[in-house]
């Protein structure tokens, strides 16, 4: 089978200060193959580079051909990268070039895939590469482009199927212990648990059994105290694609908790999903409508306030999900209603919300809110409880509402393109 392989490598590496850059050049014939070349401060194209998973600093030092701004509204260039981790293991990188300016118009799209194998240099290393390649059309703008170097080969292979022995599947084993000592106290922390994921193109399972042991020994009067909590359970999904708006999905949960009363609880949710924008947008935005109708199975660890030790909850839940990250930020928007089918008074509506917006040049503000009105708690134990079980945090206290928020502000200004990295102490 004939193919052709189109191999493009940008040979831009520069290095130097202000004034100068030094350039690899095929034609010189010193032994250090390199020369000194003036560079006019207009042909450095400025870039605001957009990702938060990135290894940023690694980037501006590689790609030194090109100068980077602080504020989206003062590039040439708007690189915005999103990122997200395959179903090998691996992570997919989607780059979007956004040109403005004298580039408006000249927009492109890249993408990069990392394998599960790859260690976080090469991962980077390998990011770096689609990132030149994507800046070459802005480049070639430039008294740069006499210096960019393309390589086109054609070739004949033939691409062997290939053999995945673990058939899509991805597992993982973990633990971890605090340990923390003092005269008067001492803390123990355990947890461990096991993964197991399948991502295909249709299929999205992830089964997840999970253990947490936490100690607690003080001494108050010449008296010792003991705290110990537990939250053991499992977690699984099985969702299935029906097309590239319509999905349906399994949940299965298992918990004992000593924090909630539960000594084992099981719960059996099928549930279905709408997103409004097909789900290989999903990078950039997203908005989805999922429901879901099940029952959950309690046994208590002791009688609750409403005189039961055990019992079967039916129940169902709506969910309204917007989560968009575009050039001037991200929002992350999810409410959720639910019931308790038995009793519908029984029931519970939540509502987070995550904001980063940049506003003008440096500024941009950050808020993030939580607010749940809490008729549901009908796993409560039932009679006092005492101050030692309050500030241990030993049991799950009656509550109508919860609410918490969080606001910050930022502003940046000063140098627009310093792009020296320093690493030093």
């Amino acid at each position: 089978m004939n193919k052709t392989l189109v191999i493009a490598t940008v040979f831009l590496i520069f290095s130097g200060t202000l004034a100068s850059q030094t350039i690899i050049d095929a034609s010189e014939n010193d032994s250090s193959g390199i020369k000194t070349l003036e560079i006019r401060s207009q042909d450095f194209i400025s870039v605001f580079l957009d990702c938060r998973g990135c290894d940023n600093n690694f980037i501006r030092q590689q790609i030194d051909f090109v100068k980077y701004v602080r504020d989206p509204t003062l590039g040439q260039v708007h690189l915005f990268i999103n990122s997200q981790g395959t179903g090998s293991g691996g992570r997919a990188f989607s780059l979007s070039f956004i040109g403005k300016g004298e580039f408006e118009g000249i927009n492109n799209k890249l993408t990069y895939t990392s394998l599960q194998t790859s260690t976080r240099d090469e991962e980077r290393k390998g990011l770096n590469s689609i990132i030149k390649l994507g800046l070459v059309p802005y480049v070639a703008h430039t008294s740069i482009a006499e210096k960019l170097v393309v390589s086109i080969s054609d070739v004949e292979f033939q691409q062997a199927p290939e053999k995945d022995n673990w058939n899509n599947w991805i597992f993982e084993i973990y633990g971890g212990i605090n340990f923390e000592k003092e005269t008067s106290k001492s803390a123990l922390d355990l947890r461990y648990g096991f993964s197991a994921d399948h991502i295909t193109e249709n299929w999205r399972i992830r089964l997840r059994p999970y253990f947490n042991y936490n100690r607690i020994n003080f001494i108050r009067n010449e008296e010792e105290f003991q705290s110990i909590l537990h939250r053991n359970g499992f977690y699984g999904r099985a969702v299935k694609s029906i097309n590239s708006h319509w999905s349906v999905g399994l949940f299965n949960t298992m918990i004992s908790s000593t924090y909630g009363n539960i000594d084992f609880g099981i719960s059996l949710r099928p549930a279905i999903e709408y997103s409004f924008y097909p789900y290989k947008e999903a990078l950039r935005k997203e908005v989805t409508l999922a429901y879901s109708a099940g029952f959950d199975r309690r046994n208590y660890m002791e009688e609750t306030v409403f005189g039961k030790l055990a019992e079967t909850l039916p129940n169902h839940a709506l969910e309204f999900g917007v989560r968009i990250r575009q050039p001037w930020g991200s929002i992350r928007v999810e409410l959720e209603g639910s019931q308790f089918l038995h009793d519908l008074s029984k029931n519970r509506l939540s509502f987070e919300s995550d904001l980063s917006w940049r506003i003008y040049k440096g500024l941009s503000v950050n808020l993030r809110s939580e607010f749940d009105i809490v008729r549901d708690q009908l796993s409560l134990p039932a009679g006092d409880i005492s101050v030692e079980d309050i500030l241990l945090q030993q049991r799950q206290l009656a509550t109508s509402y919860g609410v918490s928020v969080t606001f910050g502000v930022a502003y940046s200004f000063g140098s627009m393109y310093n792009s020296v990295v320093n690493t030093r102490l």
